[in-house]
């Protein structure tokens, strides 16, 4: 299964917070693009975030 099959999203690290463009590689699984040993930080557990999040204490009405 080549990358192309997947859905691209962009993924938070669970633990630090990071913000990384992935690929979901399974159902809740995601995979940083670029980066095959996972975050920065070492860890290796993703979650999605959805247009509504709030990303850095920030809101799309914040200027």
């Amino acid at each position: 299964m080549g990358d192309d099959e997947h859905q691209r999203t962009i993924a938070m690290c669970e633990q630090c917070g990071a913000l990384y463009a992935a690929l979901e590689i399974g159902d809740g699984d995601f995979r940083p693009i670029g980066r095959r040993d996972g975050c920065q930080c070492g860890s290796m557990a993703f979650t999605p975030v959805d247009d509504d999040d709030e990303v850095s204490g920030l809101s799309p009405d914040d200027d």
